[in-house]
């Protein structure tokens, strides 16, 4: 999830993102319905298309959970505009809006890219192996601290690629149930490894959404992966 023109509880949809990943959903919308795919992760295929549907629909959608002071970085206006116009965020207008030196920061839950992964997740953890989706768990949190950043005026970002990295890890530690921890391990670690980074803060953004803004496409991409590897392991 990107914000359009604005940021808070509700967002404008980046759709250049839901396009590519809705492209990306078609040819399982169509095994669905010529009934060629079968239980997927313990889920019936229908739900889990209806999942990931939902994932991009709902990830306009925030839950604020608390506020922090932050201080506001010291960007010119064109380098403000330029990081407006890469992550799809006002971070022009952001910084010009309220006290000149810190932010009242507002840190949110995204219902798309936090909650509904966060929940998925946990259901699939019932057919994961527990010491290896702990192992997988523990590499993408690591990974994510130190391979994401937050950035000023914007949020967390972490890389869209980052769970390629619990691919060869995953073959080696558990080959029969690399999908399940995949999804359980990725999730949970990524998640974690995102909290990680927000103590202490710098300098800080007038949001930072968790699983939204920066980090979305991360999450999106770790569900995806455990789907496609669920129907070669």
């Amino acid at each position: 999830m990107h914000g359009g023109s604005v940021r808070g509880v509700v967002n404008k949809p980046n759709l250049r993102i839901l396009e590519l990943f809705g492209f990306i959903l078609l040819p399982m919308f169509y095994l669905c319905c010529i009934g060629e795919m079968g239980v997927v992760l313990d889920l019936d295929p229908y739900l889990l298309f209806t999942i990931l549907v939902a994932m991009l629909v709902f990830s306009v959608f925030e839950i604020p959970v608390f506020r922090v002071r932050t201080r506001k970085p010291n960007y010119a206006r064109g380098e403000a505009k330029l990081l407006g116009e890469l992550y799809s965020v006002p971070v022009e207008e952001e910084l010009s809006t309220g006290d000149p030196r810190v932010y009242d920061t507002k840190v949110t839950l995204n219902v798309g890219g936090f909650v509904l992964p966060l929940l998925l997740a946990l259901y699939i953890a019932r057919i994961a192996p527990f010491l290896e989706t702990l192992l997988i768990a523990v590499i993408m949190i690591a990974s994510t601290h130190f391979l994401s950043k937050l950035e000023g005026g914007v949020g967390i970002i972490v890389p869209s690629y980052i769970s390629l990295i619990s691919i060869p890890f995953a073959f080696i530690l558990a080959p029969g149930s690399v999908a399940s921890i995949i999804l359980v391990g990725g999730v949970l670690g990524i998640l974690i490894g995102m909290m990680t980074l927000l103590y202490p803060i710098e300098e800080g953004s007038a949001f930072l959404n968790l699983g939204g803004v920066g980090s979305f496409e991360s999450m999106y991409v770790t569900v995806l992966l455990a789907v496609v590897l669920s129907f070669f392991t």
